[in-house]
Protein backbone atom coordinates (compact mmCIF):
# COMPACT_ATOMS: atom_id res chain seq x y z
CA UNK A 1 0.00 0.00 0.00
CA UNK A 2 1.44 3.34 -1.01
CA UNK A 3 1.54 6.41 1.16
CA UNK A 4 -1.03 8.07 -1.06
CA UNK A 5 -3.44 5.11 -0.70
CA UNK A 6 -2.87 4.98 3.06
CA UNK A 7 -3.57 8.70 3.39
CA UNK A 8 -6.72 8.34 1.28
CA UNK A 9 -7.92 5.47 3.53
CA UNK A 10 -7.22 7.56 6.65
CA UNK A 11 -9.10 10.51 5.14
CA UNK A 12 -12.08 8.26 4.37
CA UNK A 13 -12.03 6.87 7.92
CA UNK A 14 -11.77 10.38 9.33
CA UNK A 15 -14.67 11.58 7.15
CA UNK A 16 -16.77 8.64 8.36
CA UNK A 17 -15.82 9.42 11.96
CA UNK A 18 -16.82 13.09 11.54
CA UNK A 19 -20.13 12.11 9.91
CA UNK A 20 -20.90 9.57 12.65
CA UNK A 21 -20.03 12.09 15.36
CA UNK A 22 -22.24 14.72 13.75
CA UNK A 23 -25.10 12.23 13.41
CA UNK A 24 -24.75 11.23 17.06
CA UNK A 25 -24.84 14.88 18.11
CA UNK A 26 -27.93 15.56 16.02
CA UNK A 27 -29.69 12.45 17.30
CA UNK A 28 -28.79 13.37 20.90
CA UNK A 29 -30.20 16.86 20.38
CA UNK A 30 -33.43 15.34 18.99
CA UNK A 31 -33.64 12.94 21.96
CA UNK A 32 -33.18 15.84 24.40
CA UNK A 33 -35.89 17.83 22.63
CA UNK A 34 -38.29 14.88 22.90
CA UNK A 35 -37.40 14.40 26.57
CA UNK A 36 -37.98 18.07 27.28
CA UNK A 37 -41.38 18.01 25.56
CA UNK A 38 -42.44 14.99 27.62
CA UNK A 39 -41.17 16.63 30.80
CA UNK A 40 -43.02 19.89 30.13
CA UNK A 41 -46.26 18.03 29.39
CA UNK A 42 -45.75 16.08 32.62
CA UNK A 43 -45.29 19.30 34.61
CA UNK A 44 -48.55 20.57 33.11
CA UNK A 45 -50.26 17.36 34.25
CA UNK A 46 -48.80 17.69 37.74
CA UNK A 47 -49.86 21.33 38.03
CA UNK A 48 -53.35 20.44 36.80
CA UNK A 49 -53.57 17.74 39.44
CA UNK A 50 -52.34 20.09 42.17
CA UNK A 51 -54.90 22.73 41.15
CA UNK A 52 -57.68 20.14 41.06
CA UNK A 53 -56.72 18.87 44.53
CA UNK A 54 -56.61 22.44 45.89
CA UNK A 55 -60.05 23.23 44.45
CA UNK A 56 -61.51 20.03 45.84
CA UNK A 57 -59.97 20.75 49.24
CA UNK A 58 -61.39 24.28 49.31
CA UNK A 59 -64.86 22.98 48.50
CA UNK A 60 -64.63 20.34 51.23
CA UNK A 61 -63.40 22.89 53.77
CA UNK A 62 -66.35 25.15 53.00
CA UNK A 63 -68.75 22.26 53.55
CA UNK A 64 -66.98 21.29 56.77
CA UNK A 65 -67.21 24.86 58.05
CA UNK A 66 -70.96 24.91 57.47
CA UNK A 67 -71.28 21.62 59.31
CA UNK A 68 -69.08 22.81 62.18
CA UNK A 69 -71.01 26.06 62.53
CA UNK A 70 -74.32 24.18 62.65
CA UNK A 71 -73.17 22.09 65.62
CA UNK A 72 -75.48 22.45 68.59
CA UNK A 73 -73.20 21.00 71.27
CA UNK A 74 -69.52 20.86 72.06
CA UNK A 75 -69.56 17.11 71.43
CA UNK A 76 -71.05 17.59 67.94
CA UNK A 77 -68.43 20.23 67.23
CA UNK A 78 -65.63 17.90 68.41
CA UNK A 79 -66.99 15.10 66.20
CA UNK A 80 -67.03 17.43 63.20
CA UNK A 81 -63.46 18.52 64.01
CA UNK A 82 -62.34 14.88 64.14
CA UNK A 83 -64.09 14.19 60.84
CA UNK A 84 -62.40 17.22 59.29
CA UNK A 85 -58.97 16.17 60.56
CA UNK A 86 -59.40 12.61 59.27
CA UNK A 87 -60.69 13.77 55.89
CA UNK A 88 -57.83 16.27 55.54
CA UNK A 89 -55.26 13.59 56.39
CA UNK A 90 -56.81 11.17 53.89
CA UNK A 91 -56.87 13.87 51.20
CA UNK A 92 -53.23 14.79 51.83
CA UNK A 93 -52.10 11.18 51.61
CA UNK A 94 -54.19 10.51 48.51
CA UNK A 95 -52.97 13.69 46.81
CA UNK A 96 -49.34 13.00 47.67
CA UNK A 97 -49.63 9.47 46.30
CA UNK A 98 -51.26 10.71 43.10
CA UNK A 99 -48.62 13.40 42.54
CA UNK A 100 -45.83 10.95 43.33
CA UNK A 101 -47.17 8.42 40.81
CA UNK A 102 -47.48 11.08 38.10
CA UNK A 103 -43.96 12.37 38.88
CA UNK A 104 -42.37 8.93 38.61
CA UNK A 105 -44.15 8.29 35.30
CA UNK A 106 -43.13 11.68 33.91
CA UNK A 107 -39.49 11.24 34.88
CA UNK A 108 -39.37 7.70 33.51
CA UNK A 109 -41.06 8.66 30.26
CA UNK A 110 -38.97 11.79 29.77
CA UNK A 111 -35.71 9.90 30.27
CA UNK A 112 -36.62 7.24 27.69
CA UNK A 113 -35.58 9.10 24.50
CA UNK A 114 -32.13 9.93 25.91
CA UNK A 115 -31.69 6.40 27.31
CA UNK A 116 -32.67 4.89 23.95
CA UNK A 117 -30.20 7.15 22.16
CA UNK A 118 -27.42 6.29 24.63
CA UNK A 119 -28.10 2.55 24.23
CA UNK A 120 -28.11 2.83 20.43
CA UNK A 121 -24.86 4.83 20.47
CA UNK A 122 -23.14 2.35 22.79
CA UNK A 123 -24.23 -0.59 20.59
CA UNK A 124 -22.91 1.18 17.53
CA UNK A 125 -19.60 1.93 19.28
CA UNK A 126 -19.28 -1.67 20.44
CA UNK A 127 -19.93 -2.95 16.91
CA UNK A 128 -17.40 -0.46 15.57
CA UNK A 129 -14.72 -1.64 17.98
CA UNK A 130 -15.49 -5.29 17.24
CA UNK A 131 -15.17 -4.76 13.49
Amino acid sequence: MTTKTANAAKATQFDKFIKDTTDIGTQYSDACTKSNAILMKGFEDIMGTVMSLAQSSAEKQAAFMKEALSSKTINEFAEVQNKIAQANFDDIMSGATKISEISVKVLTDSAEPVNAHFTKTMQKATESVAA
